[in-house]
C-alpha cells in the first residue's frame, strides 16, 4: 500500500508548528525511520495575523495567501492537509473549497475527543484567542454534540491573550500561575473540560509538563487524527510522552 504524505500548512505561528511536527513523530509507533509518516510543512510565518483581520476586516486578509500554500501542498503530492492553528479554522470552508484533498479539522477533531475520554461531560471552556472566540467556531461545534461550553471572562480573555501574544509567540516565558488561575475559574464556572483552542497553549502544556486531565490539547487531537488518517498506529501514551523535551 503506498504511504500517505501529510501536508502540514504551517507557521501560524512558526513555534506551533515545530511543536506539531514533534508530536506527529513521538506519537506515531514507529520503530525505524522508515515507518514514520512522510510530512511536507511549509513554515510560512509571514501570513497575516488572523485574529487581527477577523476582528478588524481593514487588516490584511491572511485566506488568499493560506489558499496559496494549501494548493502547493496539494501540488506537492500530499494526501491531506492540516493546519496547525485554531484561529485560522475561521477559513476552513473557503480553504477546503480551494483543494481536492481533505483538510483535517481541529476543531471537530478536539471536542469529539473531549466528548470521548472526558467522564460525564457537559460543559466546556474554550481557551483561545479573541479571533477564535469572536468567531463562534468552536462554541458552534461544541452545541452541535449536544454540549454547552463557558468562555473567560472579559478580564480573563485579555491576560490570555497576553500569555499568547506577548509571551509565548514573542519567545517569552509565560506566566503559568496567571495561566492555570484561568483554567481554575474556568474549572469553578461549571466546566469538566477546558480546550486549549490555540496552538500558543498547547506549547504551554509542553513547557511546563501539564497533566491535568480536565486540559483537552487541540495539538494533539489534530496530531492523533493525522496519524490515523496516514495508516499509522498511535504509541501508547506511556512510551509517547508528549510533555518530555
Amino acid at each position: 500500500m503506498q504511504e500517505k504524505v501529510l501536508g502540514v500548512l504551517g507557521g501560524v505561528g512558526p513555534l506551533a508548528t515545530v511543536y506539531f511536527a514533534d508530536l506527529v513523530i513521538k506519537m506515531t509507533d514507529a520503530k525505524t525511520d522508515q515507518e514514520h509518516i512522510p510530512m511536507v510543512i511549509l513554515n510560512h510565518a509571514s501570513i497575516p495575523d488572523r485574529t487581527a483581520y477577523i476582528l478588524d476586516r481593514t487588516k490584511p486578509d491572511p485566506l488568499p495567501v493560506m489558499v496559496s500554500d494549501a494548493k502547493k501542498l496539494e501540488r506537492d503530492g500530499c494526501d491531506c492537509i492540516v493546519i496547525p492553528c485554531n484561529t485560522a479554522h475561521y477559513f476552513y470552508d473557503a480553504m477546503q473549497q480551494s483543494v481536492r484533498i481533505p483538510i483535517l479539522n481541529i476543531l471537530e477533531e478536539t471536542v469529539a475527543y473531549a466528548e470521548k475520554t472526558v467522564p460525564n461531560l457537559r460543559c466546556i471552556g474554550i481557551l483561545a484567542t479573541e479571533g477564535t472566540v469572536a468567531s463562534g467556531a468552536y462554541q458552534t461545534v461544541i452545541q452541535k454534540h449536544g454540549l454547552d461550553y463557558r468562555l473567560p471572562t472579559t478580564e480573563d480573555q485579555a491576560s490570555l491573550m497576553h500569555i499568547i501574544y506577548d509571551q509565548v509567540k514573542a519567545g517569552e516565558k509565560a506566566d503559568i500561575c496567571e495561566f492555570l488561575r484561568i483554567v481554575g475559574a474556568l474549572k469553578k464556572a461549571g466546566c469538566e473540560a477546558v480546550v486549549l483552542g490555540c496552538t500558543e497553549l498547547s506549547v504551554i502544556r509542553k513547557d511546563f509538563s501539564l497533566t491535568q486531565p480536565e486540559l483537552v490539547d487541540s495539538m494533539e487531537c489534530l496530531a492523533r487524527a493525522s496519524i490515523r488518517f496516514c495508516g499509522k498506529r498511535l504509541r501508547e501514551p506511556a512510551q509517547a510522552d508528549t510533555h518530555l523535551e
